[in-house]
């Protein structure tokens, strides 16, 4: 049986033997295993008593860290950083007279389940507690709120409705939503790390497109993100064939759609791209899930920005890449995004259409290359898929499109650019070169220059001429350094 091999419960099991301690398992694990899914890397156990002394003595036992995660629940967490995947598993206090109590006031019904320990061990077919039928709706597919109590109690739960019905592949029953419909207002109540938790879980997964969608319909997204209140009825004009609240949603899935033909990429950098969007950011927040985050918000200045010309017939949206930023910036901020996660979501934001532009002028010169790069860094590769489905998102080829079977028109220039910028990152611009062909001193000689910013950005240019072709050997270097007119604006 699953849960008798998961080291993790069998030092529980033990440790609760030893101290004569009753312990339930609960939630997630229990649902994993009628599932028949593989456990995932969070553990919850009930006790009756604190389980500050359990959650101690496992922490040293197995080489983890314990601290109290609620002080009015009386929750204590131990993380496990050593072992595979990180795994975590809570202690909480049974609330109520006995575990049934304890069960009919959790979320939902499929999470209203438990599994005593000794059970699992001591029996070949561990009975499962469902005090309200929990086992019945994971069968049917059904996602169901134990009371609308239990929503106005915690709001966040509602959002964790839409997590739980995209990542498990269920339907949120009526009478729920409409729980849903009536208190989604309560959901700004609900803390920024909260919300960024499972916002980031669900935009982690394949159906992040359809969970904002479906987030959209009772208001919820609203409730979260007041900024798309103008989105619905935004004409785009030329730019695209959609309101940009469809635009956002259709490039979230343009977004998927391309994360996932990444290993069918007929060229060396696809593993290596692959490996780069399953990086984790922070903890809760993958590079995918925040590239998705920027596919559905780039856009944001939008609303800010727009214009028209008196005798003009389309809207014109200037600047609405750096308005976009400032919004975003305030969006991450509020979410308690970390400063890394931050500037990567700025820099997607202001360079978005960046792309774009570059293939419209026919092929890609090696100094607009390195300058892509110089100025995007590694969130430039972010920036490539990006353009690609904003070029999709606006309508210009059906969703469900093969992308990287050569487009024509704009997004067939947009590709060829983006892949070629790709292949440049990885051969040319990220291997370290074995030195500076001409160093800062040796530029002063050479021009007679005492140290100032200056020689930094002749460096500069130089570096610039050396990755892109143009400067080869030391010789070519002082030949280009000394042919730089130093009495103009050096840039």
């Amino acid at each position: 049986m699953v849960l008798r091999r998961s080291e993790i419960i069998q030092a529980v099991y033990k440790l609760a033997q030893k101290r004569k301690e009753e312990v339930y398992l609960v939630g997630g694990a229990v649902r994993d295993f009628l599932l028949g899914r593989p456990l995932g890397k969070d553990f919850d156990f009930v006790l009756p008593g604190n389980p500050a002394g359990l959650a101690k003595e496992l922490a040293r036992q197995m080489e983890g860290t314990a601290f109290l995660l609620d002080d009015a629940f009386g929750t204590w967490r131990v993380v496990f950083k050593k072992a595979e995947g990180n795994p975590e598993a809570d202690f909480c206090v049974r609330q109520g007279g006995d575990i049934l109590a304890d069960l009919r006031q959790r979320d939902f019904t499929i999470n209203s389940l438990a599994i005593r320990l000794a059970d699992i061990f001591q029996n070949e077919k561990p009975l499962v507690i469902d005090p309200l039928g929990g086992t019945s709706d994971l069968r049917k597919g059904t996602l169901r709120a134990n009371s609308e109590e239990s929503l106005r109690q915690d709001p966040l739960r509602m959002l964790r409705a839409f997590r739980f019905a995209s990542t498990l592949g269920m339907k949120i029953e009526e009478k729920t939503l409409g729980m849903i419909r009536r208190n989604s207002s309560l959901i700004r109540k609900s803390a920024g790390e909260r919300v960024r938790s499972e916002l980031f879980a669900a935009l982690h997964e394949n159906q992040a497109a359809h969970f904002l969608r479906d987030l959209y319909q009772p208001g919820l997204l609203l409730e979260l993100f007041p900024e798309i209140g103008e989105w619905e009825q935004l004409s785009q004009g030329p730019h695209s064939d959609f309101p940009l609240l469809e635009h956002a949603f259709r490039t979230v899935e343009a977004g998927e759609i391309l994360l996932a033909h990444l290993r069918d990429l007929s060229s060396p950098d696809a593993q290596a791209l692959k490996e780069l969007f399953d990086q984790v950011l922070e903890e809760g927040i993958s590079r995918k899930a925040l590239f998705k985050f920027a596919c559905f918000f780039h856009d944001s200045g939008k609303p800010h920005t727009r214009t028209q010309a008196p005798e003009a017939t389309v809207f014109r949206f200037l600047d609405h890449d750096q308005e976009g930023q400032r919004i975003n910036e305030r969006l991450a901020r509020r979410l308690k995004l970390s400063r890394r996660s931050l500037r990567i979501l700025s820099e997607m934001t202001r360079q978005h259409m960046r792309l774009a532009s570059l293939a419209k002028g026919g092929a890609v010169t090696p100094r607009a290359k390195y300058r892509f790069f110089r100025d995007t860094g590694k969130e430039g590769l972010d920036l490539v898929l990006l353009s690609l489905a904003n070029a999709v998102g606006s309508g210009k080829l059906p969703i469900s499109f093969d992308p990287f079977r050569a487009p024509s028109g704009d997004l067939g220039k947009i590709l060829e650019a983006g892949r070629e910028l790709w292949r440049y990152y990885y051969e040319d611009f990220s291997p370290k070169p074995a030195g500076p062909l001409l160093n800062g001193k040796e530029i002063m000689k050479a021009l007679r220059l005492k140290q100032s910013p200056l020689v930094g950005r002749l460096l500069g240019m130089l570096k610039e001429a050396e990755i892109s072709g143009r400067v080869r050997s030391r010789e070519e270097a002082l030949e280009f350094i000394k042919n730089i007119d130093i009495s103009k604006p050096v840039i």
